[in-house]
């Protein structure tokens, strides 16, 4: 997005922010939507995450997703509990791996939230899920 004007918005899933992820801290304004799921508001104060967010200057939300860590926005928050449990893996290990989160709930909201972004910004349509929290969603926190 920084490179060049044909990415119009721009969502990030939990990442690539991560303490220790090897990618580059966004030092240079950015004005145009974005989007930021996080799996908990922690790692969105660390001092990579703050300092992206400083840099954003259109318009922007974060949203984080109770019981969500890391991989609870992928396939794994499926894959991982039934290959785990095949595997012989505690419901422990499991929750560790992909959080607390329901895995169908996690898929969702991975799925809702940025088609309403995409709805509100390419195609110039109202996305209420974005305007704060929702019962559709009551798992889902915002900080605008």
């Amino acid at each position: 997005m920084l490179t060049g004007r044909l990415v119009r918005a721009g969502p990030a899933l939990d990442g690539p922010m991560q303490p220790g992820s090897g990618h580059p801290t966004v030092t240079e304004d950015l004005d145009r939507p974005f989007l930021l799921m996080t799996a908990s508001f922690p790692l969105a104060e660390g001092p990579d995450v703050a300092e992206f967010w400083s840099h954003l200057r259109g318009w922007r939300l974060e949203v984080r997703a109770e019981g969500a860590v890391h991989p609870s926005y992928g396939d794994n928050v499926t894959l991982i509990p039934q290959a785990g449990r095949m595997l012989g893996l505690t419901e422990e290990q499991i929750r560790r791996m992909v959080g607390t989160i329901d895995p169908e709930r996690a898929l969702l909201i991975q799925q809702a939230y940025p088609l309403a972004f995409f709805d509100l910004h390419l195609r110039h349509r109202r996305a209420a899920l974005l305007d704060g929290p929702s019962p559709r969603c009551p798992e889902v926190a915002y900080r605008g």
